[in-house]
């Protein structure tokens, strides 16, 4: 895993501002029952610490949730929309396979001429974009907006044990711009392991198996977890050893962390996550319970809960994710006063 460090360049990247939005529509574990999932209500919570999830209604879709989370990023941050440089939209739900839904929030939230993309990592995709966001503004488009935003509602098949009852709605977005290099990201690094493709998946709507009559009725447009246990296991092992090589590379410790973010797939992964670190479970953000796993988006909304409710001004925060493809990220943070202050206003941190 190679390690992004932007002091190496002699610059910092710093968040400016974090953000959120969640669909209105709560979706309780007895509401998954009535829809024909094939466990309990408790059982479900037992299994994946998922007590309710958000979901889209009707005429809501992805962009839609980017954009809640940007404009509340930018309003933090005290931003003009056309004063962004740049939009990375990390997603696996767009509205439509084409165009993007960086193109469609790009209009929504009426962005100047800039560049604009998606891009695809599965949960891990809000680190992904995180790392893409930094390289731009290295390179000087600052500031810059990274998104996670997933709506898996859609293509949750209720009636299977394996996936009914892990999946919400959500976006998160981080605003990136300039700053002393002791503040902000001090280092990001990602990998992934293609061999996993098929460990969570949707068979079909892409070009290898397009849409038709026959994949509709088969049911092949919904999340696939074949392997189960071996899933967890690589989510666990994906998150430890990408943490482990990233707090290595940067000459830290666990005990040196003041919070463990990490993406939120199951609260026995999160749970298992904080023993094989050996770290105090005190600083473990959990986030699942009333959410569910957004994908892309659960790491970014955790950490913007977290920013906003227990960070302190020179925490060493570490962001870390894993998912389908095997993709993982980590991203290790120094929380700074400005950001609490926009964050957090009128409260002393």
């Amino acid at each position: 895993m190679r390690v992004l460090r932007p002091a190496a360049f002699g610059r910092g990247v710093r968040l400016l501002a974090t953000g959120a939005a969640l669909p209105a529509r709560v979706v309780t574990n007895a509401d998954l029952v009535a829809l024909g999932a094939p466990l309990e209500p408790e059982e479900m919570e037992k299994l994946t610490g998922i007590r309710e999830r958000r979901w889209v209604e009707g005429d809501e879709a992805t962009s839609d949730l980017a954009v809640g989370a940007a404009r509340e990023a930018l309003g933090r941050a005290s931003v003009a929309a056309e004063d962004v440089a740049r939009l990375v939209l990390a997603t696996v739900s767009p509205d439509r396979l084409s165009p993007s839904a960086a193109c469609v929030a790009h209009a929504k939230l009426g962005l100047g001429a800039v560049p604009v993309h998606d891009l695809t990592a599965s949960c891990s995709g809000f680190v992904y974009a995180l790392d893409a966001a930094a390289r731009a503004v290295l390179t000087g488009d600052a500031p810059t907006l990274a998104i996670g935003a997933d709506v898996r509602s859609r293509f949750v098949d209720p009636t299977d044990r394996a996936t009914c009852a892990l999946f919400g709605d959500g976006a998160a977005a981080a605003l990136l711009g300039e700053g002393p290099p002791d503040e902000g990201l001090l280092a990001i690094g990602l990998t992934a392991d293609g061999r996993g493709a098929e460990s969570v998946y949707v068979p079909a709507g892409g070009s290898r198996e397009p849409a038709s009559a026959e994949t509709v009725e088969a049911g092949r447009h919904t999340i696939r977890m074949a392997e189960g246990p071996r899933v967890y296991l690589e989510a666990v092992e994906g998150m430890i050893g990408t943490a482990e090589a990233l707090l290595e590379a940067t000459q830290t410790r666990w005990e040196d962390l003041a919070l463990v973010v990490p993406h939120q797939p199951n609260r026995r992964i999160l749970d298992r996550l904080a023993r094989l670190g050996d770290f105090d479970a005190d600083k473990l953000v959990v986030d699942i319970e009333d959410k569910g796993n957004m994908s892309a988006a659960s790491v970014g909304v955790a950490l913007d809960r977290a920013l906003r409710e227990r960070a302190r001004v020179g925490d060493l925060v570490l962001v870390v994710a894993a998912g389908a493809g095997y993709t993982a990220g980590a991203a290790l943070l120094r929380v700074d006063a400005a950001l609490l202050a926009a964050l957090r206003p009128g409260d002393a941190p």
